[in-house]
């Protein structure tokens, strides 16, 4: 877990440094240090390590599922910090889409099997660490273009990760040439691709708002395994999903003025 985790960091950190130098846009300001390290730390470094970690030691139904707490530790987060009201029909809206996503993912298969504890305990971790970040990151998108604040957090988490990273890397096998194919898709579409789009959503919207999105990742992999590996739509995918949609919907509705 740890070489995977020190390859999409390290991966990250060059691509977004090299392409936040072409934009000119790295740079610092010595009274954000504290608040950018904290960000990398819940973001990045937590979220990929209690994540990655999490899901080795537990199932991929657990971590789904658990997975999709982050909009909710979001909210806690955003109304406790004061950063955000607590807004009826996004609460109700989050509520609707963790059902659909339970049900898409099949939560009566949540394993409670003592092996799997600490695991989930991970996954459930990661999504409170992901959450708070959502909400801890908001008053720098205001100060900083979203490439820079990804590329500094993946500096950060390079170093913080290296000794576990090499550590990590001296005892993995010879990588076949899928390998590298399926850790060069690791750095390209869920690090670079989804880090940036969520950060430039952050640069815009509201954290909660960011984060209810976070519900349609089980339609799409519902999606993608239809397409890719020859599952079955069925009436609970259609329902989930259109549970999903409507969830998400609400809770991203803009109030009337």
């Amino acid at each position: 877990p740890h070489a995977i985790v020190m390859t999409r960091m390290l991966g990250g950190a060059i691509a977004f440094v090299a392409i936040a130098r072409v934009l000119g846009v790295l740079r610092i300001e010595r009274r954000h240090l504290p608040r950018l390290v904290a960000c990398a730390a819940l973001g990045v470094i937590g979220n990929q390590l209690l994540f990655i970690n999490g899901l080795a030691h537990s199932t991929a139904t657990n971590a789904t599922v658990l997975g999709t707490t982050i909009p909710l530790f979001t909210v806690v987060f955003a109304v406790l910090l004061g950063v955000e009201p607590l807004r009826a029909h996004r609460a109700v809206g989050i509520a609707i889409a963790f059902s659909g996503a339970a049900v898409l993912v099949g939560v009566e298969r949540l394993s409670t099997d003592p092996e799997h504890a600490l695991g989930s305990v991970l996954v459930l971790l990661n999504a409170a660490s992901y959450g708070l970040y959502l909400v801890v990151v908001r008053p720098l998108a205001s100060h900083y273009h979203p490439m820079a604040l990804i590329a500094i957090f993946f500096s950060i988490g390079s170093v913080a990760v290296a000794p576990l990273g090499i550590v990590a890397y001296a005892d993995m096998p010879a990588l076949t040439a899928t390998d590298v194919g399926y850790l060069a898709f690791l750095i390209a579409v869920p690090t670079l691709g989804a880090y940036t789009l969520v950060q430039w959503a952050l640069h815009r919207a509201e954290s909660s708002m960011v984060a209810s999105y976070v519900y349609l990742q089980p339609v799409f992999a519902a999606v993608g395994g239809i397409f890719l590996l020859d599952e079955q739509l069925t009436p609970r995918t259609i329902l989930a999903a259109a549970i999903i949609f409507i969830g998400v919907a609400l809770a991203t509705r803009r109030p009337r003025q």
